[in-house]
């Protein structure tokens, strides 16, 4: 009985070769993987895996030696070269998942736009300077301006009051010269303040050697020097006692800016116009009315 050779996996008993096997798998398969590994079951669920070279040519007594029949005890080394010799590469394969941390930028500093911003800034600080000099001296101007206007004021003040000081005293008794303050001791916004003020505006001091409400304003001032008599008069002060022409109980105190006969024009305060304030008015000259006279 003759024993027919049929090729594939099963060969009759005391004829199969594993290494004949792999040559013949080699050979036939066109898989690239194939060429490079393959693997084997043996009898008994033994596995053992053999690495040729792509061309596949017969294994050497050596690595035919290295053929494990049987259970092994570790790792298989040479199943890592198999797998490179078919392109997995572990470590390449991380590498690309993994990519390199992109590098930090650098900031270039631009010369040009730098020295722009700076001769901008120097720009702006001299405008500023410059501004600044031209406000103060505006407001140095303005101060001038004004110092002109109150000599111009007080040059006329004074050659006006001269001229009437003449007028006057062309047609009355001149006047007695009695007591000075060296500032205005009414009560401020008061008749009594607005008066002392008329006067040092015409005769450049202040009246004094008395004090108390305007009622008692002409005895005051006829003990302390000065002439005091009840024929109205310009550049004087009218005291009123209370009641005349609508006065006070405590009286009120006037100048007298114009007199035409009985009719005596004045200037007040805090009387029409309130505290502080000036009005202008002509009250008919008459009894509880007497009039303290500059000299």
């Amino acid at each position: 009985m003759n024993n027919e050779i049929i090729r594939g996996r099963h060969r009759a008993p005391g004829r199969h070769n594993p290494l004949n096997e792999l040559k013949l798998l080699a050979r036939e398969t066109a898989q690239p993987a194939m060429k490079g590994a393959a693997f084997v079951a043996a009898t008994g669920g033994l596995v053992a895996t053999f690495a040729n070279p792509a061309s596949a040519e017969p294994l050497s007594a050596t690595t035919a030696g290295a053929a494990a029949v049987g259970p092994t005890t570790g790792a298989v080394p040479a199943a890592s070269t198999a797998l490179a010799k078919i392109g997995y590469a572990p470590v390449a394969q991380k590498a690309v998942s993994q990519p390199a941390a992109a590098p930090k930028p650098r900031v270039i500093e631009d010369i040009q736009v730098k020295t722009e911003r700076a001769a901008t800034k120097a720009a702006a600080v001299k405008a500023a300077a410059v501004k600044a000099a031209a406000e103060k001296a505006a407001a140095e101007r303005k101060a001038a301006a004004e110092r002109a206007s109150r000599d111009l004021t007080r040059r006329t003040l004074t050659a006006t009051t001269s001229t009437a000081k003449a007028v006057s005293n062309g047609s009355v008794p001149s006047a007695s010269s009695g007591m000075r303050s060296d500032h205005n001791w009414a009560t401020a916004g008061q008749c009594t303040w607005g008066a002392l003020a008329k006067w040092y505006a015409s005769e450049g001091y202040y009246p004094g050697g008395w004090t108390g409400n305007a009622m008692a304003w002409a005895s005051g001032a006829a003990n302390a020097g000065y002439t005091v008599t009840g024929t109205p008069r310009t550049r004087s002060i009218l005291v009123m006692q209370p009641g005349v022409h609508g006065s006070s109980g405590v009286g009120h105190v006037a100048w007298v800016t114009a007199v035409n006969g009985n009719q005596v024009t004045i200037v007040e305060m805090n009387a029409l116009a309130g505290a502080y304030n000036y009005n202008t008015r002509t009250l008919t000259d008459g009894p509880g009315m007497k009039y303290i006279y500059a000299p």
